[in-house]
């Protein structure tokens, strides 16, 4: 059941990865690579919080309902300073 739940797991962080890369790819060329260096800090901070999350429970459906969950209350928290620093990840990606 731990199998599978790490992989449910890291199946939602790769969808995020390649979104990062993507990201990355589209911002290389620009004079400022900030936005590419707060993304994957975001994303190392939520990989982490997320996989501590997913810890607590069992089973594949869990892990994939913490990303799930987690998303919904990143999408609840204001765009305004210093909330803005939770959801960065999802306004450069969005």
């Amino acid at each position: 059941m731990t199998a599978m739940k790490n992989a449910a797991h890291l199946a939602v962080l790769a969808i995020w990865v390649v979104l990062g890369v993507l990201f990355s790819l589209k911002t290389l060329f620009l004079p400022a690579l900030l936005p590419v260096v707060l993304f994957w800090a975001w994303f190392a901070g939520y990989a982490a919080f997320t996989s501590f999350l997913s810890n607590q429970f069992k089973g594949p459906l869990a892990a994939v309902g913490v990303h799930g969950a987690t998303l919904l209350a990143l999408q609840l928290v204001p765009k305004v300073m210093p909330f803005g620093i939770v959801r960065v990840g999802l306004d450069l990606l969005f």
